[in-house]
């Protein structure tokens, strides 16, 4: 009987969560994510977290521009021979 009530407690209170999550409340894992960014913004620029995200940053960009060239390179190298001539 306990484990009854245990179980019907438990799925109420998942159903509950599910419910406030799809009614665009915060769910627990928005607000957890929240309070960690909260937290990261307050440590120096020299705590490795913070360290580690703005190397990231920097792949990122680094990414996009080296993207970038190969983008170009494949264009100058597929042009119509006709283009090309002139």
């Amino acid at each position: 009987m306990i484990w009854a009530a245990v179980g019907a407690g438990v799925f109420a209170a998942v159903r509950k969560l599910k419910q406030a999550g799809s009614a665009g409340e915060n769910t627990l894992a928005e607000r957890m994510a929240a309070r960690c960014e909260r937290m990261l913004a307050s440590m120096p620029a020299s705590f490795p977290p913070n360290r580690m995200m703005a190397d990231l940053e920097t792949v990122k960009i680094q990414t996009a521009r080296i993207l970038e060239v190969l983008e170009e390179e494949v264009r100058e190298t597929h042009r119509p021979k006709e283009v090309m001539r002139q």
